[in-house]
């Protein structure tokens, strides 16, 4: 049978112990909640830069179209009806990012 000085001992291991613990698991919570903050700013990042990569390939896809429709002389009529084509997608594509 243990005597009471082997029993304190454990005890008081044991509570030492626990504290550690807890201290370490307080620190692992402000951790998490640190690099959720961080995550939650990186998405916001990675939404913000998708937004503006297809406003760039909309902005080159109307470019491109000004350009072919220079080379092939095609009626201004036509050039018109075809700009306010690309400016309909631009616009849909825009709404569909947003919503």
């Amino acid at each position: 049978m243990k005597n009471k000085n082997d029993i304190s001992l454990t005890v008081n291991s044991l509570q030492s112990k626990i504290e550690k613990l807890i201290q370490f698991h307080n620190r692992l919570k402000d951790d998490y909640s640190k690099l959720a903050v961080e995550n939650e700013i990186l998405i916001r990042k990675i939404e913000e830069q998708k937004n503006r990569i297809n406003k760039l390939e909309d902005s080159n896809k109307v470019i491109k179209l000004a350009k072919t429709l220079q080379a092939d002389q095609v009626g201004s009529v036509e050039i018109k009806n075809k700009i306010n084509e690309f400016v309909r997608e631009i616009d849909k594509s825009i709404a569909l990012l947003n919503s």
